[in-house]
């Protein structure tokens, strides 16, 4: 597990002890102290050992776990939401949940369509996700600061939409606020 050092300096310092007065209180050595202070991994036993010192639960002095960014259907919500916005950006990970979304529409619609023996469905759900489609490839192009000109190629069968698709995994680029 991975201790939050520069917490458990700061909680050790407010309360005006030394490393060794710390590893006498909490029965670790000395030494402990001084790597898990610099960064080291810490065993179970000795987290709860600190925790009980300073009388605090043990996962505040753990290292938060990285979250997603945003879930996916509030991304997705905010994707389609923008529909039609053709200015600002859209992170990375925003930009492939709207993509996934549309991408399950139309094989519903693809399905819809062939269980009535007709292209209907298929053709008005193209329809539906096409601006807002074009609105989120323009935001991610820019937020990877590239021209949203290269939207372009996509009218070049087959290897333009692979171009283009590559492209819109580029990472940010832009310092526009979201």
């Amino acid at each position: 597990m991975d201790i939050n050092s520069s917490k458990l300096r700061e909680m050790r310092l407010a309360r005006h002890w030394s490393q060794d007065q710390l590893a006498t209180l909490s029965s670790l050595n000395l030494r402990t102290i001084q790597r898990l202070e610099s960064g080291a991994k810490i065993s179970t036993e000795s987290l709860r050992a600190l925790a009980a010192v300073f009388e605090v639960p043990v996962e505040s002095l753990l290292l938060s776990v990285p979250k997603p960014n945003q879930p996916a259907l509030t991304a997705i919500h905010k994707g389609i939401l923008k529909g039609l916005e053709f200015s600002g950006i859209t992170s990375r990970a925003d930009f492939w949940w709207l993509a996934l979304a549309i991408t399950i529409l139309l094989a519903f619609a693809k399905l819809l369509g062939e269980a009535f023996v007709s292209p209907l469905p298929m053709q008005i759900g193209s329809l539906l996700v096409l601006l807002p489609w074009v609105a989120a490839c323009t935001r991610r192009l820019r937020d990877a600061g590239l021209s949203i000109w290269w939207q372009l190629i996509s009218l070049a069968p087959v290897a333009g939409i692979l171009v283009l698709l590559y492209l819109l995994t580029y990472e940010t680029k832009s310092k526009e606020p979201r």
